[in-house]
């Protein structure tokens, strides 16, 4: 892992900076009340142009940021500092900013700059905005102490996570998930760290950002690739072979996610894909009288790779089963074509209406 000294990274950040600003301006070190460079913030920097006059830089320099340290951040820099500079700008400078830590940032009204060129920089006195992308991935990573946010079992936890509203306690999370507490706790410790979660003292998560959470997990999954997936064309159409399921008692045992799903909480455009998860696919490729194709498929049949993501299923006044919102936002972000569109769009729908989906408690998951 490089390291920069505190000198260094700020050397080459405004090296940096000043490399993308106009010729007209000038970038400096500021001098606060004839006392010298102000000793709050690792450095102020002065932005100056002859005719729009000056601003103030507040530096934060830090060798890692992760995206619970931004509220750490937020309530050091609070009121007082900020009286005391006039409300300046604060830009936040780091070898690399993971994505999440970028948006908590600007959430925070923060710039930042990190030096694999993820830029975002606003002042209003001389009037700059800067926004240029770096690396979502970094260069020189650590060795990783923590789980990662990826895998059936990390998705299982991060569906109810999602679906039950908090307070509840590490073990009784593992118990529903069925998986072990060690590493429900690993998981939850990295899930406090990016700020996704919220615990107390005692460990007891008190609240979820599960928006972030999903499009988080949803970064590592891939719906065709992460279950065993089989294409097909079906001989009269999606739409009539959809119609049909729902019209036939005598049907395959399957549960609907993918664009039809979607369609039924927050329509984009009409379905043109049948996406089901099937206990056995050669039956409902009979059934449908599907044609096996690479190309051009209109129904996607799924083994799932974790039994968990067809429990806590939604039922339709027909009587189909669909997967829980949870595992449907996933299979929609983690889809191809018009897939996670539609995902944003139920994703949106679920903010809105939290209070009708969510539950109260912990389900339990039969394994």
């Amino acid at each position: 892992m490089v390291r920069y000294s505190e000198g260094a990274l700020l050397a080459q950040a405004r090296t940096q900076l000043a490399a993308l600003l106009p010729e007209d301006f000038e970038l400096g070190e500021a001098v606060l009340d004839d006392q010298g460079p102000f000793d709050g913030p690792d450095a102020v920097w002065q932005l100056r142009e002859q005719h729009a006059g000056y601003g103030l830089i507040l530096v934060e320099a830090k060798q890692s940021l992760t995206p619970r340290d931004v509220s750490r951040l937020r309530e050091r820099l609070s009121g007082p500092v900020m009286r005391l500079m006039r409300g300046p700008t604060v830009l936040v400078v780091a070898p690399w900013l993971s994505p999440r830590t970028r948006a908590l940032l600007e959430e925070a009204g923060h710039s930042y700059l990190d030096l694999t060129g993820n830029v975002r920089f606003r002042i209003d006195r001389p009037a700059v905005y800067l926004r240029l992308q770096g690396a979502d991935r970094d260069p020189n990573p650590k060795p990783q102490s923590q789980a990662r946010l990826q895998g059936p079992k990390a998705r299982r936890l991060v569906r109810l996570l999602v679906e039950a509203t908090p307070p509840y306690r590490s073990k009784s999370l593992a118990e529903a998930a069925g998986l072990t507490p060690g590493y429900v706790s690993k998981v939850l410790s990295s899930l406090d760290e990016q700020a996704l979660v919220e615990r107390n003292q005692r460990g007891l998560v008190e609240h979820v950002d599960w928006p972030a959470l999903l499009l988080s997990s949803a970064g590592s999954y891939d719906m065709l690739r992460n279950n065993q997936a089989s294409t097909f064309i079906a001989q009269e159409g999606a739409r009539a072979l959809y119609a049909r399921i729902l019209a036939d008692i005598r049907r395959p045992d399957v549960v609907l996610t993918g664009s039809f799903a979607a369609s039924s909480i927050a329509q984009v455009a009409a379905p043109a894909q049948l996406v089901l998860y099937v206990a056995d696919p050669e039956l409902m490729r009979r059934f449908g009288r599907l044609l096996p194709t690479d190309r051009g498929a209109d129904v996607v049949l799924l083994k799932p790779e974790d039994t968990a993501q067809v429990e806590g299923t939604r039922t339709t006044d027909d009587g189909l089963r669909q997967v829980g919102l949870g595992q449907l936002v996933l299979d929609c972000l983690g889809g191809n074509g018009r897939l996670p569109e539609e995902g944003q769009a139920v994703l949106d729908w679920m903010r809105a209406h939290e209070d009708e989906w969510r539950r109260p408690d912990l389900p339990r998951l039969d394994r």
